[in-house]
């Protein structure tokens, strides 16, 4: 049996499919599986060891598009998986020639599927599970904790950009991921509450270090003891980072979500997004929320000046954070 499947754009998204992946790896374990995915996503999969092949599907309507649809249409699938609500992913699925085609409803050229599950916003680990629940698969695995494992290569290169900047083996970490992506900026805090969790950090004896893909200047201009790497990694340098980091202070994103499936323990800031649907995997993590009576809205815009985020107290992060470091 031939299986492929289409994952969404994002970090977290693609961490939330893993255990639909692991499910469908114990149900066919003779099969083929092909994840499909963006660039930056092919590091984190591929050290999960959950599909036999990665493809990298790119931006653009491009040659390359043309060369992907060739290559998917020539392999043979009996089955297309689509995480996806997208038009593009939908097309690939088609081009594929799989007889079967399971996406969900409300996704854009959704006629294009052989079959449609209904789907609650966001796309969460249980919307996943309930679409291959519809083809037979058992659910042997429901949360996405144990999944991810970083490659010695990654785990080596992590210690050399670490030791490059000061730190060294041995010397304990507590990483903060403030940043999230350009459509989702109302679930980030503040910067001055990540300097003074910093600040904490520091006088515990941890050395604190910055990951993600933006650039965080807000936290780094309020403290100078803080070891900058967001926008200076791959995402298998973050995997290797957060392998053996003590505890990681976030809010909603993908590396959370990353470093809980580690599993490391984390401190989740949760405002528009509801933890109930996508808060950290696993055991071990302390979310917080300022208990706004208008959060979760899951909006995406705010005129409550992202009071949900803001009124999060920074003595109270500091506790959770001391909290999960026993």
């Amino acid at each position: 049996m031939r299986i492929v499947c289409f994952h969404l754009n994002q970090v977290g998204d693609l961490i939330f499919s893993l255990p639909a992946l692991k499910c469908l790896r114990d149900s066919f374990p003779g099969a083929h599986i092909t994840s499909v995915v963006r660039p930056p996503a092919k590091e984190v999969l591929e050290c999960t060891n959950l599909a036999d092949e990665v493809v990298v599907r790119c931006e653009g309507l491009g040659l390359r598009k043309v060369v992907l649809a060739r290559k998917l249409a020539s392999a043979n699938y009996d089955l297309a998986i689509v995480f996806s609500q997208s038009a593009e992913c939908a097309l690939l699925a088609y081009f594929t020639r799989a007889p079967n085609r399971v996406g969900f409803v409300n996704t854009s050229l959704g006629s294009l599927l052989t079959e449609r599950v209904d789907f609650r916003h966001p796309p969460s680990t249980q919307n996943n599970l309930k679409l291959i629940s519809t083809i037979g698969c058992k659910i042997t695995k429901s949360d996405y904790v144990g999944l991810v494992r970083p490659s010695a290569a990654m785990a080596a290169n992590a210690e050399k950009l670490l030791a490059e900047h000061g730190v060294v083996p041995g010397d304990k970490i507590v990483v903060l991921a403030p940043g999230t992506s350009g459509r989702r900026r109302l679930k980030e805090w503040t910067g001055s509450g990540f300097s003074e969790v910093a600040r904490h950090a520091n006088k515990l004896g941890f050395k604190v270090v910055i990951v993600g893909t933006a650039t965080a200047s807000r936290v780094i201009q309020e403290s100078a003891q803080i070891l900058n790497l967001s926008g200076k990694t791959s995402l298998g340098d973050v995997v290797g980072i957060l392998a053996r980091c003590d505890a990681l202070v976030g809010v909603d994103s993908g590396i959370l979500h990353l470093c809980a499936a580690l599993p490391r323990p984390v401190v989740g800031l949760y405002g528009p997004s509801d933890p109930e649907v996508t808060g950290p995997q696993g055991s071990g993590h302390v979310v917080l929320t300022s208990g706004a009576d208008c959060s979760p809205c899951g909006q995406a815009e705010c005129k409550f000046n992202r009071k949900c985020m803001t009124d999060l107290h920074p003595q109270d992060v500091i506790a959770a954070l001391d909290q999960v470091l026993g």
